[in-house]
């Protein structure tokens, strides 16, 4: 490939996901040099989004959250996702335990509304969950009330309400059992979580 074809691909990379990084280069099979997108550290930052000092950090108590109707603790300053199916609830409906992202916040199938909404962090959209929650079928006005738990950390007490349909984008509030295969892919459901952790960004728009 040539130098302008590595230089869009790693274009289109980063503004998929502000997650990744391409400032490292890999050599494939046959010897040629190609740019391989490798993972940001804590300590990164995108042009739109930035550590803010007062960042939670995990390790530092506990929270106690409502979710579908039963009560549970949950480590404070964790990603919401993670510590829930680790507490083997999920936020998730039925076939999107399987079909999901992981914790990227592509899929938009953790999509959460969280009472009061200050109880995690960041407290409102960041670019990922503006994206996410602007796609369809998520799409105002429901999509306002909504949150992805994999781009979140709990922080304080608070009620975790879960909608119905695959996306979880329905009126209905859920309050059913959760079965024991929360997590069909084991550890591998927590692959995305060395990431880093949520950021709030410098110049929020549009929504809160």
């Amino acid at each position: 490939a040539s130098s302008g074809s590595r230089t869009m691909l790693v274009r289109a990379v980063t503004r998929v996901s502000p997650v990744f990084s391409s400032r490292a280069s890999a050599r494939n099979a046959r010897g040629r040099s190609v740019v391989a997108p490798t993972f940001a550290s804590n300590a990164s930052s995108s042009s739109s989004e930035t550590q803010n000092d007062d960042d939670p950090e995990p390790g530092k108590g506990s929270v106690t959250v409502t979710f579908r109707g039963r009560t549970t603790t949950l480590p404070k300053g964790t990603k919401l996702r993670s510590s829930l199916l680790r507490a083997n609830e999920t936020p998730h409906n039925g076939n999107a335990r399987v079909v999901n992202c992981r914790g990227l916040g592509t899929c938009g199938t953790c999509a959460v509304e969280i009472v009061p909404p200050d109880a995690v962090f960041p407290n409102r959209w960041n670019s990922v969950e503006r994206a996410r929650l602007h796609f369809p079928p998520h799409k105002a006005p429901g999509n306002a009330k909504l949150r992805l738990a994999c781009q979140v950390q709990v922080q304080q007490t608070c009620e975790i309400r879960k909608y119905d349909k695959f996306w979880g984008q329905g009126d209905f509030l859920l309050n059913t059992e959760t079965d024991d295969n929360v997590t069909p892919f084991g550890e591998w459901e927590f692959a995305l979580d060395s990431l880093g952790k949520p950021k709030e960004e410098e110049k929020p728009r549009g929504r809160v």
